[in-house]
């Protein structure tokens, strides 16, 4: 009899176990594959750079603007360098157009004063920008090319730019005609073309 007892426990486990043995060596149904996420940010803002570089500043303006949402706001101390590099790419394309390319629309307002506007900002942005990167010549460089914009902050403009030049720090050619155009002395005018040529090369370096 107790035999016929344990065979039949044998019997029951033996069943019992199969499906969970045959359940574990199915193959599993195949899942669904899930999106790759990738961030894009770097690529485009890259992208803005390069062509902000070749004069392109609608194409430099719309990748910066479409990598950085809140692009026009102030960034906060610790914003990621992407975001700042960004900014001020769209900022000196929007100097560079003359306000063409912008980082916002003024509801009611007509075209030449969103466009005054936008300059403004830029000014702005660099300005705060430089004041957070002070050892940071090349955001000085391209606040000096804000400023220059504006027929207030010319001199202002030209002092940056001389002060570059004096402690040997101009980071492009680019900076060095800047301060030609802005000089009003004949000599410091052919001694900053003298230095741009230098750099750039004479289709760069116009007074």
């Amino acid at each position: 009899m107790q035999r016929r007892v344990i065979g039949l426990l044998a019997l029951v486990v033996t069943v019992a176990a199969a499906p969970v043995a045959s359940a574990c060596l199915r193959k599993p149904p195949p899942q669904p594959k899930l999106a790759k996420q990738v961030d894009h940010t770097q690529r485009d803002v890259l992208a803005a750079e390069k062509a902000l570089a070749r004069g392109d500043n609608a194409k430099a303006g719309q990748l910066a603007r479409g990598a950085i949402p809140a692009i026009a706001q102030l960034p906060p101390t610790d914003a990621a360098e992407l975001a700042t590099r960004a900014q001020r790419t769209l900022a000196i394309a929007t100097v560079r157009s003359a306000g063409d390319v912008h980082a916002f629309e003024l509801d009611g307002a007509d075209a030449a004063h969103t466009k005054a506007a936008n300059v403004a900002w830029a000014g702005l942005v660099l300005s705060y920008q430089a004041a957070l990167k002070a050892d940071n010549v090349m955001v000085k460089l391209q606040l000096a090319e804000a400023l220059a914009a504006d027929t207030y902050q010319r001199t202002r403009a030209r002092d940056l730019l001389r002060d570059l030049s004096a402690r040997d720090l101009m980071p492009s050619a680019r900076g060095y005609a800047m301060l030609a155009q802005l000089e009003g002395d004949a000599a410091l005018r052919d001694a900053a073309l003298g230095r741009c040529r230098d750099l750039g090369g004479d289709s760069t370096c116009k007074a």
